[in-house]
């Protein structure tokens, strides 16, 4: 397992809260995953969170010190080819995928093999934001009855025109460039993480509208490359494709039966809000918390917008029931 170094002059607030401990496990096919977890002397409820597309655990400690006060246990995982998990090509900077069915299972694979044995106190709730939000509706629709709730930050059901996710080609195309066997190049526009400097600092007011939470992910990264992530192959953006027509088919989100809150950053750049309510329709038990002013990452937002979206997470955590 890979040791990660504390940026300098971190502020308290973005350690690792006491406790945290860290392990990893193999996924279905063989790809080694990071996970975490941490719980209060007497927890009385537990949260999954599932990061975005390139984040890792450490850029959740914020969160896990809040809800940690709120007497939630915490789990987390990093997503197979970012993070400290493992890679699916020898080049461990490009973000590449084999389907999302492969994530997905992963994620099974950790609920029943770390989180549900650990047998911390339910309600059980994931949380996942953007790509991880996609993935924990999936989640929600493929394993029904293993977890009580979900709260899910900017779901990512589709791209915004800042996606890292090149807007432009067609479903068709992106599979022509697979089948031609490029699937694990860059994308257009995408490249190493050093290339993509940047472009990161040009879009970081896209990822929040508070500076210090928004430079997090870019500390952390500068100083250990073994959880940099560049841009998506042609492979990954295959496996988007395909799993963001899958999971939001109205069948399919009909068969969620736990209540589901759906924070939508209205002001996302990177994915596409009005989705959000179209998918809370067809959900039995969903509400959509609009955030007009929000940029894409509600957990690192400013404090007026990120202490709603927090105290919403925590309410539905701790009682199972949408307000």
């Amino acid at each position: 397992m890979i040791d990660v170094a504390i940026p300098p002059d971190l502020e308290p607030r973005f350690t690792a809260p006491d406790g945290l401990v860290f392990g990893t496990f193999d996924g279905p096919d063989g790809i080694a995953i990071r996970h975490a977890q941490v719980a209060p002397v007497a927890p009385w409820a537990t949260v999954v969170l599932l990061p975005g597309f390139t984040e890792f655990i450490e850029a959740y400690h914020e969160t896990m010190r809040e809800l940690l006060e709120a007497g939630i246990a915490v789990f987390a995982m990093d997503w197979p080819g970012q993070g400290g998990s493992g890679r699916y090509l020898d080049d461990p900077e490009k973000a590449h995928a084999r389907g999302f069915e492969a994530h997905v299972a992963d994620l099974r694979t950790f609920m029943e093999t770390i989180v549900l044995p650990a047998e911390t106190p339910r309600p059980l709730t994931l949380v996942g934001h953007s790509m991880g939000g996609h993935l924990a509706t999936r989640f929600l629709e493929d394993a029904p009855g293993l977890v009580d709730a979900a709260a899910l930050s900017a779901p990512a059901y589709a791209v915004g025109v800042d996606s890292p996710l090149p807007p432009g080609p067609t479903r068709i195309v992106v599979d022509l460039v697979n089948a031609l066997g490029f699937g694990e190049r860059y994308a257009l526009g995408a490249g190493p993480w050093e290339a993509g400097r940047k472009r990161r600092a040009r879009l970081r007011p896209r990822l929040s509208s508070d500076a210090e939470r928004a430079a997090i992910l870019e500390r952390w990264t500068q100083i250990n490359p073994a959880i940099r992530v560049g841009g998506p192959t042609w492979g990954f953006g295959q496996s988007f494709i395909r799993s963001a027509r899958h999971v939001v088919e109205p069948s399919r989100l009909a068969g969620i039966r736990v209540p589901v809150l759906i924070g939508s950053a209205r002001q996302d750049a990177f994915t596409d809000p009005a989705l959000h309510d179209v998918v809370a329709r067809d959900m039995p038990e969903a509400r959509v918390m609009r955030f007009e002013r929000a940029q894409h990452c509600l957990f690192l937002e400013r404090d007026d917008i990120r202490n709603a979206w927090m105290s919403a997470i925590v309410m539905l955590a701790t009682t199972g029931r949408l307000s």
